[in-house]
């Protein structure tokens, strides 16, 4: 594999347990909590690679379906900013392989689960808290990881790594409304009401630059507040002396994922000395 294809493969998968820990803000996939532990709701989408092939007439295309559910699947009381503050389990799921009659063919490596320990009170379901101060990520208290059929690990990281693996929504420091109230939207789920937001993301090194553009929309019928959500991530590169102007397209991704399902009987997926 070169090395683009490697990058492609990382994002397609969310297969590097070796990736460097990053900061999810709320703008991610944990808007609030539903009431009930045990509830969960899935989504659905597909996932499409297209990588650039310089000597070969056709770009090289690889298309994926993709699952994840989102799942509360325990309580517990712990110390957290120096106070016993009541605490979530969340069980995070990706599924990403071939279309098959029982939902996603993944092998024995298409499948992810972080399972984290997280403070109710960090979820507000807001981009700034009351003193307008960013919510620039939801802290773990305890959490868990198993990779394909390899065993669970501990997770180190402080804070809940959203992107890449678990999604493409990145952090985007300018995340803005595109509409001004709750509108009406049809997804699998049915007709709920939501309030879309855009976010843009630039990042540029000397050899690669990268644009991440997602929609999301919000919506306080659907548990833990995303109903639906796309995202393209384009990837350039150049040599390290050539210009600017020589920057070259290496690959796109695009994700496309909207609410399908929620049940009430979540079970967790990963067994740790703390299941409830």
């Amino acid at each position: 594999m070169n090395r683009r294809f490697v990058w492609a493969f990382i994002a397609i998968l969310g297969a590097s347990l070796l990736a460097a820990p990053q900061t999810a803000s709320a703008q991610g996939l944990i808007w609030n909590l539903p009431e009930e532990d045990g509830t969960w709701v899935r989504y659905e989408g597909d996932f499409k690679n297209v990588e650039a092939r310089p000597d070969d007439d056709e770009d090289l295309t690889i298309e994926s379906k993709r699952w994840l559910t989102i799942s509360s699947v325990g309580t517990e009381t712990r110390e957290y900013q120096g106070k016993e503050v009541p605490c979530r389990w969340i069980e995070l799921k990706v599924e990403t392989g071939r279309s098959s009659a029982e939902g996603v063919e993944t092998g024995r490596f298409g499948t992810i689960i972080y399972k984290v320990l997280i403070p109710e009170q960090a979820v507000i379901g807001k981009i700034t808290d009351e003193d307008d101060i960013p919510v620039t990520f939801l802290p773990i208290l305890e959490g868990y990881r198993k990779y394909g059929d390899r065993p669970v690990k501990k997770v180190t990281e402080k804070v809940l790594a959203v992107y890449p693996i678990i999604a493409l929504i990145d952090h985007y420091r300018d995340f803005k409304a595109k509409t001004q109230e709750s509108e009406p939207i049809d997804i699998k789920l049915g007709t709920v009401p939501a309030r879309v937001y855009e976010g843009i993301k630039l990042s540029e090194t000397e050899t690669s630059r990268t644009k991440n553009v997602a929609d999301v929309a919000l919506s306080t019928d659907v548990p833990f507040g995303v109903a639906q959500w796309s995202v393209t991530v384009e990837r350039d590169e150049k040599d390290q002396l050539e210009d600017v102007e020589q920057f070259r397209r290496t690959s796109r991704l695009e994700v496309k994922m909207e609410a399908v399902e929620t049940g009430s009987n979540a079970r967790s997926a990963i067994q740790t000395p703390t299941n409830n």
